[in-house]
Order: structure tokens, then sequence, then C-alpha cells
């Protein structure tokens, strides 16, 4: 486990990339998982526009990383891959809440 940790504390932007992208996947996996579970117990939701909303709401935790890689160790390259991927699941959603 604390190789790990040391890889993650390594400033370069294949490693903010990286971050960038586990980490809303992770949360979109959770997010996704539990609104369908609530789905089938109540039969009340409907997921048809809530996976943009959900696209979005995945960014959530990269800001909170990026502060945390920028202010408190300082590393810019992992910062600038987590930004880049930020934007990039940012243009994802206008792509998909306003053009399709």
């Amino acid at each position: 486990m604390g190789n790990f940790v040391e890889k993650l504390r390594r400033d370069s932007l294949p490693m903010g990339l990286f971050i960038g992208f586990i980490c809303p996947a992770i949360f979109f996996g959770i997010l996704y998982a539990v609104i369908t579970l609530v789905q089938h117990q109540t039969g009340a939701l409907q997921m048809d526009r809530m996976v943009q909303k959900l696209i979005l709401l995945s960014v959530v935790p990269n800001v909170l990383i990026l502060r945390y890689y920028l202010v408190k160790l300082k590393y810019d390259l992992t910062g600038r891959g987590i930004l880049l991927v930020t934007f990039a699941i940012a243009m994802l959603f206008a792509v998909l809440e306003f053009v399709l």
C-alpha cells in the first residue's frame, strides 16, 4: 500500500491524467449504482437525462483533488493533468447536454 501512495505523490502529467480519469469514473460508478438501486426500489426515477447530470457531478472529486495537488503539494504537472481531464469531462457534458 505504501508503494502505491508513493506513486501517487509524483509530479508528472501522466499521473495527473490517470488520477483525473480514475476518480470521476469511480465517483460516477458509485452515483449511478446508488441511483439505479433507488430506481429499482421505488420505480419513481427516470434515467433518460440523468446520466448527463451524473457526468457533470462526477467532476466534484477532481476539483478537490486538484486543489490538494496544487496548493498543498505544489505539483504543477499533476495539477495540469487533472485540470485537462476536468475540462474534457466538462466538454463531454456540454456535447451530450446541448448538442445531442
